[in-house]
């Protein structure tokens, strides 16, 4: 009688595990489908492939710097004036030079004239996202990689991008 009771138990945990099996992908589905996980795109969500976008076009680039009055740097971009096209890579670079023999931590600060144009220049790299720190005399190359967006209103043929360089209260000349 005891195996008898044993035997109903173990097929009953048996038909359970099997229909357990076999309800998991429902219930996973339902699952995902409740939770938002897995979701598939629905296709009118996908952008039209009709749809086009402004074509690319050429924009004059033209980069400036300044200094505050009686920091001891200078700072200079490489090329002043360029030739770029919406959408596309642009790779610049800027020379910053301390001429005081002393250490001077500075932060540089970006300007677009137009100032519409800010909203369409896109910084990837740039010594501007950080303080910059120099030894006595030191001369450092930094690199500027931006994308001007296709979206720039047709208005804009030209941008200048100018940085101001200031030094940093409290993290400034050493003594």
């Amino acid at each position: 009688m005891a195996n008898a009771v044993l035997l109903r138990k173990l097929l009953l945990a048996v038909l359970l595990m099997f229909g357990f099996a076999w309800l998991l992908v429902p219930l996973y589905r339902v699952l995902c489908e409740v939770s938002g996980l897995n979701r598939v795109v629905a296709a009118d969500a996908l952008p039209d492939a009709t749809t086009s976008q402004p074509p690319v076009r050429p924009v004059t680039l033209q980069l400036d710097a300044m200094v505050q009055p009686g920091l001891p740097w200078q700072v200079r971009p490489m090329q002043p004036r360029l030739q770029a096209r919406t959408g596309q890579l642009i790779q610049l670079q800027y020379e910053m030079r301390n001429n005081s023999g002393q250490s001077v931590v500075g932060q540089a600060i970006p300007r677009y004239l137009p100032a519409e144009a800010a909203a369409y220049v896109k910084k990837l790299e740039c010594f501007c996202f950080r303080q910059q720190a120099f030894r006595p005399g030191e001369v450092r190359r930094f690199p500027v990689v931006l994308l001007i967006d296709r979206q720039l209103p047709a208005a804009i043929d030209s941008i200048t991008l100018a940085y101001s360089v200031f030094d940093v209260p409290g993290q400034g000349r050493a003594p």
